[in-house]
């Protein structure tokens, strides 16, 4: 049994494995692949160089000067079409300066963008007014600012602003009088990009790939060690089970579909990655529940609880093989039914459950009897022994007397009500002689007495009874 549903789980987590193979894959896409920059980090870049070289990698550079705020970056909120609020600065773009210091060039300044969120705005503001101080005064030169970020083009609607702050600055300064711009490019190291891809959108994805990877995982894992778990709580619960009786009973159930089957004992289902047995002796009532399109098994107790209600898409053809295998349980549902179960539970199990039990009471072989135990326990006794099975006489009615019962007789015989008390008191009216012979009488006719109820009635209690010592004083 286990074997066969073991095959149904390895199947259930092959797909599992696949639908995450396949998220994982999609996650990659979106993020181009981006996530494998985000591992393994930045990369320490020469800026200096020709900036169409470094366009879509993920670098982190030091910046010697800022030169210019181009572009101030905002949302606006809208409600019906109608702007509400101030509009909420989200990012700033800066020309910027880094100069070429190799052995072939006599510090030649290399100039493009970068993009930094709205929160660093005062720190580039302070930056780019220490560069004008120097230029103009040459007291102190300003401190390096490393960033990271990745390369991009100035796009098309940042492109205008990017010309008119070049022109500005250098028609207010005469900059370009003073400095070669040659090395200006068009080109902009966005902090908020991983590669070609959005920063956010990258992170999401490699997070999400990690998920998808744990949870293939430790469902794998979870899956092959605890599917049987159920069927060895059910054993382990419920005396005279084994495994090997579960086996047998599998072994000639109906298949009702690839994960229920349905024996004269049992229901073996899977849900999951997990296997189920259900008594079906327990089960008093069963029909089909549909939600949302799906449908039910419901399994009710003798005590009024539901014991199961697995999801089977064949759901009516398991109540129809139940019916044909259960004759104690109600089949099918009904709003009668219900307002029985719910109101009058005794009712509702005396439409089938009572009946049953009492037509397996009365087919029970006629060689068994039952004896009541010392707790009050019916249990089941052979009347027939192994020499004569079939000449045997059938057992008299047990009697089993009661405490009342022993205290009255005993009463009787002190006060003398009983017929042995009677020839004791008359023999003792006579002589000492014959009053002593008559309670000798009577003792031993009570011990006889005794061994007759023993031996014909096969009384289950040993009766052991106190010799009365009588002391007559006759005058």
């Amino acid at each position: 049994m286990l074997a066969y549903f073991k095959k149904r789980v390895s199947k259930n987590i092959t797909t599992t494995i696949i639908v995450c193979a396949i998220l994982i894959v999609i996650a990659m896409c979106v993020s181009k692949f981006n996530f494998i920059k985000y591992i393994t980090g930045p990369t320490k870049a020469d800026m200096s160089t020709s900036m169409s070289k470094l366009e879509g990698k993920y670098v982190t550079f030091d910046i010697d000067y800022v030169w210019a705020n181009y572009i101030r970056t905002s949302t606006q909120r809208t409600k019906n079409g109608v702007n509400v609020g101030s509009p909420t600065l989200t990012s700033l773009g800066y020309i910027v300066i880094v100069a070429d210091r190799s052995e072939s060039q006599d510090a030649l300044p290399h100039y493009f963008g970068i993009v930094v969120p709205a929160k660093n705005e005062k720190t580039l503001n302070n930056l780019c007014d220490q560069f004008w101080d120097y230029l103009y005064d040459g007291d102190t030169m300003p401190a390096p600012y490393h960033f990271t970020g990745s390369v991009r083009k100035i796009k098309s609607g940042e492109m205008k602003y990017w010309n008119d702050m070049v022109s500005k600055v250098n028609k207010d300064t005469g900059y370009d009088q003073y400095f070669d711009m040659t090395y200006l490019e068009a080109y902009t190291v966005d902090y908020d990009m991983i590669g070609s891809s959005s920063k956010f959108l990258v992170i999401i994805c490699f997070w999400g790939m990690v998920v998808v990877l744990l949870y293939a995982i430790i469902h794998v894992i979870v899956a092959m060690l605890s599917y049987a778990a159920p069927v060895k709580k059910f054993i382990a619960n419920t005396p005279g089970q084994s495994m090997e009786k579960l086996d047998a009973s599998f072994a000639n159930a109906s298949k009702v579909s690839a994960d229920l089957f349905v024996s004269a004992d049992y229901v073996f289902y899977r849900k999951g990655g997990k296997v189920h047995v259900i008594d079906l002796h327990d089960v008093v009532w069963t029909y089909v529940y549909t939600y949302k399109g799906t449908n039910y098994l419901r399994m009710y107790g003798v005590n009024g609880k539901m014991i199961a209600a697995p999801a089977v898409p064949a759901a009516a053809a398991a109540v129809k093989e139940i019916a044909q295998v259960a004759p104690h349980c109600v089949c099918g549902y009904s709003a009668d039914l219900n307002k029985m179960f719910s109101k009058d539970l005794n009712a509702f199990l005396g439409l089938k459950y009572y009946p049953a039990r009492q037509a397996q009471r009365d087919q029970a072989p006629s060689g068994v009897s039952f004896e009541m135990d010392v707790d009050g326990t019916l249990r089941p006794i052979n009347t027939q022994s192994e020499a004569q099975p079939a000449e045997a006489e059938p057992m008299q009615p047990i009697y089993t007397p009661g405490s009342d019962d022993l205290e009255k007789e005993l009463a009787a015989m002190m006060a003398g009500n009983s017929d042995a008390a009677a020839e004791t008191a008359q023999a003792a009216e006579t002589s000492a002689a014959q009053a002593a012979e008559a309670v000798q009488n009577t003792a031993e006719a009570v011990q006889n007495a005794a061994e007759d109820i023993e031996k014909k009635e096969k009384n289950p209690y040993d009766l052991d009874f106190i010799s009365i010592d009588t002391d007559l004083d006759i005058k």
